[in-house]
């Protein structure tokens, strides 16, 4: 069997079997942020200007998608890893209702912050073109990094290694800005 043949008899069994390689992490090359602002389920206005000082994750999902309720858990142990620090995960659900993501929400115990883009006008100005994305934001607001597809946030992967750097990134301009303010 030739290489190729090899290469797509593999990719044939993923997909019947239901499993997704691991999408890369990717440089950002789509320039600034854009907009994100909005009430989370609970009513409480989020949005990244207020975050700043903070690195963030953007993570686009739905309910219906199921590579992206495999992420879940990954970004809730990433997350609960880095409590007390800089670092929040702000979930963009892609076009659902409040009450449907309200029970997947509970069913999954998601307990970042969840925003609605019923519409899907976030989701394209931020060009989501599949689901699960994934961005990664800096302290001060700019895109750094995105994912694809189903990402891998596990302690020492490459996405938790970016989260790490940006996290350091933050902490050593935190501390130039206290010496300069001396």
């Amino acid at each position: 069997m030739s290489v190729a043949a090899r290469a797509m008899a593999i990719a044939l069994a993923l997909v019947a079997s239901g499993a997704a390689p691991e999408a890369p992490l990717r440089p950002w090359t789509g320039g600034e942020a854009p907009a994100l602002s909005g009430l989370d389920l609970a009513g409480r206005r989020v949005g990244l200007r207020a975050l700043r000082g903070r690195v963030v994750l953007v993570h686009f999902w739905a309910s219906w998608c199921g590579p992206c309720a495999e992420e879940l858990p990954a970004l809730a142990k990433l997350r609960e890893r880095l409590r007390g620090r800089p670092f929040e995960v702000v979930m963009v659900n892609f076009g659902e209702g409040a009450a449907k993501v309200g029970r997947f929400v509970r069913k999954h115990a998601i307990d970042s912050p969840v925003l609605l883009d019923r519409d899907r006008t976030v989701a394209e100005a931020w060009g989501v073109g599949e689901l699960p994305t994934t961005f990664l934001v800096d302290a001060e607001g700019r895109v750094r990094s995105a994912v694809f597809g189903q990402g891998d946030w596990s302690e020492g992967e490459p996405g938790a290694a970016a989260v790490e750097r940006l996290l350091g990134e933050a902490k050593r301009a935190a501390r130039g800005k206290l010496r300069s303010e001396r």
